[in-house]
């Protein structure tokens, strides 16, 4: 609406201009066009720039999330570090239990990342965006044409991981495929060993196997 405001004021001031004969009533109507531009100028301004007519609003949303891999007796969520920095990651996981393709999360500036464990067998992505919405219906019904209703001004996803999941990096990854590749390659003996028990145990246990193949794994990966 304030768009509309904006070209009648200017039309209104063009009018008063090329018009209006009498040059106090002229030049009255043109200031008052003017000042009426300049100031849906600035209340667009204040709005696209500072946000005028809105609050921030935080909105939570918990969604369960399947491993990358399910051949495993374990859940996968697997990550890649992004930029020089690392701190921030692109997580790896399944958004359906069914799903034959995994989905790749990728944070923007506005999103900060961060792994939680937690009790349970499943896992979980947790998202608090704080978003601006207008105040109210006036402020919409001014600004609402800018489409920036529910704007995220910043984010903070947590992937909440239980004790039956492991988290691994890329490279991590990697790395535990090509030991257990030469596990397999040599015979080695306990690999094959834990393998088949660990299968065993899945069929009554499957919690604690998941627990079990994890502890391994990363002890494997600790002294690989």
């Amino acid at each position: 609406m304030i768009i509309v405001l904006l070209i009648l004021f200017v039309i209104l001031a063009f009018l008063s201009i090329m018009l209006v004969k009498d040059s106090k009533v002229r030049i009255a109507a043109t200031v008052v066009s003017f000042i009426a531009v300049a100031g849906s100028l600035v209340l667009i301004t204040g709005n696209a720039h500072d946000h005028w007519g809105m609050k921030v609003k935080t909105v939570t949303t918990k969604v369960q999330i399947y491993s990358a891999q399910d051949q495993n007796t374990y859940g996968v969520l697997a990550y890649q570090p992004i930029g020089t920095s690392g701190r921030e990651k692109a997580y790896v996981y399944k958004a359906q239990a069914n799903s034959l393709k995994t989905t790749v999360a990728k944070p923007d500036l506005k999103t900060t990342t961060s792994i939680e464990h937690v009790d349970g067998n499943q896992a979980f992505q947790v998202t608090k965006a704080k978003e601006y919405v207008y105040d109210n219906g006036f402020y919409q019904f001014l600004f609402g044409w800018a489409g920036n209703n529910h704007e995220v001004k910043s984010k903070v996803v947590t992937y909440q991981v239980p004790s039956t999941w492991i988290a691994l990096s890329a490279e991590e990854g990697a790395k535990l495929k090509s030991i257990l590749a030469a596990k397999t390659a040599a015979k080695d003996a306990d690999f094959i060993s834990f393998i088949q028990q660990n299968k065993q145990e899945a069929v009554d246990n499957p919690e604690q196997a998941a627990r079990d193949a994890i502890a391994y794994y990363q002890n494997v990966l600790n002294n690989g």
